[in-house]
């Protein structure tokens, strides 16, 4: 009897037409599920690539239906295997994407090129140990107490998940070493996410140090090549230790002992764009399938993740003391408006200004966190107070004094300063705010002996930014480091001995729910990258809003009254983890047309539940403009609903997302669902 194949293809953005297609399957030709092969696709036949999701026998419905046949397999072996074909299917039913997109992202395209070049496992390979002077790990008592609870659970072949929080300076690096090493002494794989590439370099040094080439790298920053490469080795298990940042967490590894999710409160850890998954639920995913140890760990870990530890959903592990019983810095918190009283009109206190030429005679480095970067932030009009905007978006432009432009830090563009406004035809503008760059110029007119090390997007875009830059910092080359996010989590210098905290007021109004929580655990982050070896550290907070509670309870490292704080304040408001949030997102090149667009939605929305028998806990906001409503070149509406991730709450999206595509002003725009993502900008 023939066969028939159940095949993804690339079908666009259109919800409705993203199903398995059924083609005839050759006599001749061997196929077999989870390979790639050329089908003949839509009216115009054309030859496309598709992946084989399923095979199954010809039925007499399916010959009345004069089915295509593939054109020819591309593989002799599966490119998907069992776990990866299971992956597939839980991104589609959780994340809303279509099955190609679930399978780009497991497979990134770097691969999927190359596919049948993987090459055989070396023979040398089998015979790599981890390596033998290096030095035993000694482990403080803290730490083997942390070491003792979670590594029995590495044996067991069940799936378990701890929460190893602790305080900045903990060495909760040094656990991970040692559940890393008898994971790989058990024959099971080790997979360790970062939430930023910037992270990667130290952390690749220190584990490659004892683990050898076991140890293999995945980020965006590699070539094509360099992506295939560890791709290939992961696969192959010549590679059975994987470093990365967020899309690794789909690093083929066989038999995963143990996945660690360092930082996990970051942001970056949950993906913008389709399939827009959490990594820390694939995480889940992956050890449920393989029986592993799941250790998210952080000193400032999210609000959900603290919120199933204490309802012991996950196992709690805590580090409290700084290893060596190094103390926390002192931290000193700068009200700024008295300086602006006093007549202090500079980026610095008085008192921070101190604490750095401080720093520089005592030949210990200091790091300056200012999460915006450029020199102007906003250029605006004297007469009618109105910022440039981007031609693009409808946000302000900042000013960059090196190439003397104005930057689009959302869509990439730039364009001179215009002389007049172009709002008002005003011939008086006025440059405000101050980023990186501007942060840079005082401190070198200030301290023209000063060697000063700026980090930020605009000044790691080469390849290996990251290595040399933060290799020449760690060695000494510089004494001041500044710049935005990316040097305020995970990284350890040992002379740094002063943090300066600039700026983070705007950052609590971002309009997310979770904004509160970030800015806490950017603070909190930063400051624990002072005095973290022999040398004390200290911090200085600058604010305008020094009685503000979550820069208070940062200021004291005070993560448990934070989280209290926050929980009450959610728990008040219905947000996670006292539910769920679901975006309903709506873009389109036309601000008319997405304004019906997304009314017409909630609409066909109301009249998808209304025929539901069974009550969904649900509560519906109507469709916004968002608090950004356009960025590159297209207008944004989102409606949000607070609800519970069930199953049955999923179906209910999907049967509103087929229906509504049906409808033509809806057909108009673009419809995305994104399950607990951002509802700031």
């Amino acid at each position: 009897m023939s066969e028939i194949a159940l095949v993804a293809v690339h079908v666009g953005s259109a919800y409705s037409a993203d199903i398995l297609y059924s083609y005839k399957i050759p006599e001749k030709i061997a196929c077999k599920i989870g390979c790639r092969v050329h089908v003949p696709f839509g009216k115009a036949n054309r030859n496309v690539i598709g992946f084989v999701m399923a095979i199954e026998p010809e039925s007499e419905q399916n010959q009345d239906l004069k089915l295509k046949t593939i054109l020819s397999v591309l593989d002799d072996m599966p490119v998907l295997n069992q776990e990866q074909m299971q992956l597939v299917y839980w991104l589609r039913e959780n994340t809303f994407c279509s099955y190609y997109d679930a399978i780009t992202a497991i497979l990134p395209s770097a691969v999927i090129k190359k596919l049948s070049h993987v090459r055989k496992k070396s023979k040398s390979v089998k015979a790599i140990q981890i390596q033998e002077d290096l030095p035993r790990l000694i482990l403080s008592d803290e730490q083997q107490k942390a070491y003792n609870k979670i590594s029995p659970y590495l044996e067991t072949s069940k799936p378990a998940c701890f929460l190893l929080k602790g305080v900045t300076g903990s060495g909760k690096t040094s656990v991970f070493e040692a559940l890393a090493e008898k994971t790989l002494a058990l024959g099971k794989s080790v997979l360790l996410l970062l939430p930023e590439i910037s992270l990667t370099p130290q952390t690749v040094q220190r584990f490659q140090k004892r683990f050898g080439n076991r140890v293999a790298l995945m980020h965006s920053r590699l070539s094509d090549s360099e992506r295939r490469l560890s791709y290939e080795r992961a696969k192959t298990g010549e590679a059975d230790f994987i470093i990365g940042t967020r899309s690794a967490v789909f690093a083929p590894l066989q038999n995963i002992g143990l996945i660690i999710m360092d930082e996990e409160g970051e942001r970056s850890y949950k993906s913008e764009s389709a399939p827009r998954y959490d990594t820390i639920e694939v995480a889940k995913q992956r050890c449920r399938y393989h029986g592993a140890v799941l250790l998210p760990s952080s000193a400032t870990p999210t609000i959900e993740s603290y919120y199933n530890a204490e309802k012991n959903i996950y196992q709690l592990v805590e580090l409290k003391q700084r290893y060596g019983n190094m103390p926390l810095p002192e931290v000193e918190t700068i009200d700024m408006k008295l300086e602006r009283d006093a007549g202090n009109f500079s980026v610095f206190s008085r008192r921070l200004f101190e604490a750095i030429q401080e720093n520089l005679k005592n030949k210990e480095q200091s790091i300056l966190l200012l999460n915006r970067r450029g020199y102007h932030t906003i250029i605006s009009c004297c007469i009618c107070n109105k910022p440039v905007y981007c031609e693009n978006c409808l946000i302000p432009m900042t000013w960059h004094k090196p190439d003397n432009l104005l930057h689009c830090h959302y869509c990439g563009y730039s364009k001179p300063v215009p002389e007049n406004c172009p709002s008002c035809n005003g011939k008086k503008l006025r440059r405000m705010g101050f980023g990186t760059q501007r942060l840079e110029d005082e401190l070198l007119s200030r301290l023209p002996e000063a060697r000063i090390l700026r980090m930020d997007a605009d000044t790691t875009s080469k390849k290996n930014a990251y290595e040399k830059n933060f290799e020449a910092f760690r060695n000494g080359e510089y004494d001041i480091m500044l710049g935005t996010q990316m040097i305020g989590k995970g990284l350890d210098f040992p002379n740094v001995t002063l943090v300066g905290v600039v700026s983070v007021d705007k950052a609590l109004f971002s309009g997310d729910f979770r904004s509160y929580e970030r800015t806490f655990s950017l603070v909190t982050q930063v400051v624990g990258r002072s005095g973290r070896s022999e040398k004390s550290g200290r911090a200085i907070l600058q604010t305008f809003l020094p009685e503000h509670y979550v820069l208070r309870f940062s200021a004291e490292q005070n993560y448990e009254a934070f989280v209290k704080e926050e929980l009450a304040l959610r728990k008040t408001l219905l947000f996670p983890p006292y539910c769920d949030i679901c975006v309903v997102n709506f873009t389109s090149e036309k601000e008319d047309v997405i304004a019906i667009g997304a009314q017409k939605f909630s609409e066909c929305m109301q009249e998808v539940l209304a025929s539901y028998s069974e009550k969904i806990p649900l509560r519906i906001l109507p469709p916004m403009p968002c608090m950004y409503e356009k960025i590159k070149g297209k207008y944004r509406w989102r409606m949000i609903l607070k609800c519970k991730n069930t199953q049955v709450f999923r179906q209910f999206i999907r049967n509103t997302l087929e229906k509504s595509s049906k409808i033509k002003e809806i057909a108009k725009i673009h419809v995305y669902v994104d399950m607990n993502g951002s509802i700031g900008i």
